[in-house]
Parts: structure tokens; sequence; C-alpha cells
């Protein structure tokens, strides 16, 4: 079987991978950055691990240690997982020719899936719709764009990771509260990125699509439905449910997909809004994501087919019946969530927020007929306990911290 050297080894995908091929017999080894917490390394599954240095302050340093990793240790191929990884690694494919395969898409595609303005226009022209957003490169412009939006405004980042030669600087998501708090937000992010984006907050559901994109064609949709967020205002998933495809995102996806020019696993996120509209596009990733574990579980094995489309041609079936209603959760992400509720409404959020009690209620269950753990296997539990033991030891250390400042 192919040696594989999974990145990202703190990434909840960069497990699920490792999972995925380790199970098929596949031999699998995991990079990480130097100095974080790694539960993919930690698998059952992992028969080596590396560490190298944080690409995004060191890009050429990055690439190095896994060139040099790839050749002493016959690598077939390399799964970059994350923005951090991946950029770096497409401007410098030509450094591993003849040593290993990238699994990478077009640099086209992997440039325009990252500008998150770049993927707003597209859905624009191919009529899909988008929140209202505005790209901002000075206060001015501000002032003579600033929307009659209702409060909270999203601000965020261009791009989740910019690159400037060697070092990036790293995007940010932050909700405004009134006009002076916009511009005053607006103006930090203008100083660390040179532009930024406004867009009008959607209160709704989030919903997901997921497919591996090869041969200019979409195979293997998939569905899901958020159920909480790690942050309730907005962030990552911390607990999914799959969900019977519609026809309005999966065309509208099927449709960003294949303009873009995707290549492997990848993903398309929606809101649907509360009032009842059409579901507005979030965002597009041109890589493995942070819920697939929830697709694995569900019987659509994205990582190996994926894998065996690569080393292989073999393309997978055009679809594959999966399971509905399976819900899929994140401990730690959980936990977080809960946090969040404990402390209450932040300070200025106008919208509904989600109560401690209920929300302790919802996720204390440890367990029911489907539902799965994407950190916590029975097989395989040491990843998971680690991801928990630092979730707790952080705490602990912050704790610590605050007490000895007072």
């Amino acid at each position: 079987m192919a040696r594989i050297l999974v990145l990202d080894g703190h990434s909840a995908a960069t497990l699920a991978i490792t999972r995925s091929l380790g199970r098929a017999k596949y031999w699998v080894a995991v990079g990480s950055n130097r100095g974080i917490d790694a539960p993919a390394e930690l698998s059952r599954y992992c028969r080596l691990s590396t560490r190298y240095p944080v690409p995004y302050e060191d890009a050429s340093g990055f690439v190095e240690t896994v060139l040099e990793f790839a050749r002493k240790n016959e690598i077939e191929l390399i799964i970059p997982v994350t923005d951090f990884t991946i950029a770096p690694l497409s401007k410098n494919r030509h450094q591993f020719q003849g040593v290993s395969r990238l699994a990478l898409g077009a640099d086209a595609a992997i440039e325009l899936a990252a500008d998150k303005f770049r993927t707003i226009s597209l859905a624009r022209e191919l009529r899909i719709p988008v929140p209202e957003t505005v790209l901002v490169s000075s206060l001015e412009d501000l002032d003579r764009a600033a929307p009659n939006w209702d409060f909270p405004v999203v601000v965020k980042d261009r791009f989740s990771v910019r690159w400037a030669g060697n070092r990036a600087v790293l995007g940010s998501v932050a909700y405004a509260y009134s006009i002076e708090d916009l511009k005053k937000k607006v103006g930090h992010r203008l100083k660390e990125a040179g532009d930024v984006l406004i867009q009008r907050f959607v209160q709704g559901a989030g919903i997901g699509f997921s497919c591996l994109a090869a041969e200019g064609k979409v195979w293997l949709p998939f569905s899901w439905l958020r159920v909480r967020e790690t942050d309730p205002r907005g962030s990552g998933s911390s607990a999914q449910l799959s969900i019977p495809l519609t026809p309005e995102v999966e065309e509208a996806s099927r449709a960003l997909v294949t303009q873009a020019g995707l290549g492997g696993i990848c993903m398309v996120e929606f809101k649907r809004p509360h009032d009842g509209g059409p579901p507005a596009l979030m965002e597009i990733n041109a890589r493995p994501w942070g819920s697939l574990p929830l697709p694995i579980a569900c019987g659509i094995n994205y990582p190996l087919l994926w894998v065996e489309w690569l080393l292989t041609g073999k393309l997978p079936p055009e679809r594959i019946e999966y399971k509905k209603g399976i819900l899929c959760r994140r401990l730690v992400n959980e936990l977080t969530h809960l946090e969040h509720t404990f402390h209450g409404t932040p300070p200025g959020w106008p919208l509904p927020y989600p109560g401690f009690f209920e929300t302790l209620l919802k996720i204390s269950l440890p367990w029911y007929p489907g539902m799965h753990y994407a950190d916590f296997w029975f097989r395989d539990p040491s990843p998971g306990l680690s991801g928990l033991g630092s979730w707790f030891s952080g705490h602990l250390r912050q704790r610590f911290k605050s007490k000895s400042s007072a």
C-alpha cells in the first residue's frame, strides 16, 4: 500500500483522514506544527509523525522540512489539510516533482476559493444568493459605502491567510454593534491586511454541501445541518446532522464547484434565513473541512475514495445513498459551546442566544442510536483523550493566570 503523509495534525479533518486511510491499511504519517497539540499523531493509525516550522511564520522552512521527510520516508502522497499548508505547497509544487504527489487542485481554483470576495462575485454571476457584502479599502470607502444595515455587522478578512513572501497575516472575523464600533474594527483590519469585507449578518440555519470534484464533475454529494456552533454567534460547528439533499442547495453548489474548477474533496456552506428566504452562500472550501467525520459515519468515505482516485485514477460512484439523521459531535467543541452559554449573552448581542441549562440538557446525553463522535473512538481513544486533557489543562492555566494577575 502507498505511503501517505497527512499534514496539519491539530485538525479534526486530519484525524478523520488518518483513521480512514489507516483502517484501509495505508501506511500513514502525520505532520504538525512545532509547539502545538496534534491529536492525529496519537492515533493508532499513525505510523510515524514529524514536526515542521509554523508555515505562516516560515513558509520556506516548512516546505523544506516536508520535502526532506518525504524523500527520507519514500512518501508517495502528501495531503495538506488547511489553508496554512495548502498555499505554500501549491506555490512550490515543482519542488516535489519526482518525489511525492501533492493532493492539490489547480492553483487558479485554490486561489479563487481562498478569496472570499471573488467567491461572492462568482456566486453573484451565477445568480446564487449571497449576503450583502462590501469590500472596503479605506475608511473613506466605508463612509461612502456604509450601508443602512441592522447591527451586528460582520467584519471579515478577504482571506483567512494572506501571504506576503515567507510569512502570512492571519485573517479574522468579528462583529460590530454600532457605526462607531464598525469604523474601529474596520480601521484595525485595514492596518493589518489592507482591505476588509463588511457583510450583512444572516440569522439562520447553517447548511453544508460536500462532494468529490473530479474531471470537471461532482461526485458523491452529501448534505448536513449545523446543530450547534462552537461560538453560538457563529463559528465552526460542534455538532452536525446529516440531512437529505435539497435541489436548491445541490444545484447552487454544483454550479459553484464546477465553475470554480475545484478538484478533490471540497465543501460549500450556506445559511437558510429564518425569515424563509433562499439559502445564502457563506463560504467555499477547496479542501477537507472540520465536519468530515460526519459523511464518513454516514457511509461516504471521502478520504479513501479521494486517495484511490489520486493514486489509481479510479472514479467513485456518482452517488451513494447515505444515512440520514446521523448526529456527529466533537466533545471539546461542545464543551466550548456550553462554556459560552454559561457566560450568558455577550454584551451588545441583540439576537436570540442559547440558554445554559437548555444547552446542558441537549449535550449531556453521552450517546443514543445515531450519535457519533468525531474525536472519541473506542478503538482509537488517545486522540480524543488528548484533546479533552488539553482543553481542561488550558482552562486551568488560564484561571491560574487570571488569579495571579488579580
